[in-house]
Formats: structure tokens, sequence, C-alpha cells
């Protein structure tokens, strides 16, 4: 009888731990405003800098992260390795226009 409650006890245990697991909130999705935020940083940009954001890993050989902001621009931060600076961080725009937010001003972009 003590080693049944026990095991209910431990399982009890167990299914709290599972739960308390999935109850973690979704990464974010990228906002543009988010996204001017981080775009000051300019050099500065790492790929820490996207953590609280959801991707879709997009690359083949490198490490591509695709960053959905809305139905009419994206993100892309690409590079050889997550510890090293990004060799690009583009916005993209759905007719595949680019800039590089870590050099060009993004509000004349997506102005255009």
């Amino acid at each position: 009888m003590r080693s049944k409650r026990k095991f209910i006890a431990l399982l009890f245990i167990a299914l709290i731990v599972i739960l308390s697991a999935c109850n973690h909130s979704k990464p974010a999705m990228l906002s543009m405003s988010e996204l001017r935020d981080l775009a000051q940083k300019g050099e500065e940009l790492t790929w820490k800098d996207f953590d609280a954001y959801f991707f879709e890993e997009v690359g083949s050989g490198l490490h591509i992260r695709k960053y959905e902001i809305d139905n009419d621009y994206y993100v892309l931060v690409g590079g050889g390795s997550i510890d090293l600076t990004p060799m690009y961080i583009n916005l993209v725009k759905s007719n595949e226009e680019k800039i590089d937010i870590r050099y060009d001003d993004i509000d004349p972009f997506i102005l255009d």
C-alpha cells in the first residue's frame, strides 16, 4: 500500500513537471516597430538579438533564419555559425528586394 502511494505521488509530480514545461509561451512574431529598434544597433546586432522571435530555419549548409513580419516583409539572418557575427541581416520585400538593416535605413525602404 505504501509503495502504491509513492508511485502515485511520483506520477503526480512527473505530470506537474511535464505540464509546466508545456506552459512556456511561444516566441513572439517580429514586428516592423521592433525591427526598427533592433536596426538602431547597426553592426552590433547579433543572433541573440533575435532570440525572442519566432523563426523558420531555411538554410542549407548555412544558418539562415527567416523571421516573418507580415505578408509584405520578412527578415533573413544568415551566416556560417550562430556563434559568429551574422554575414547579413536582410529585410526582404515580397518582390525579393532587400536591404541589410545594419547599414541601410529601413523607413525609405518600406515607404517605397
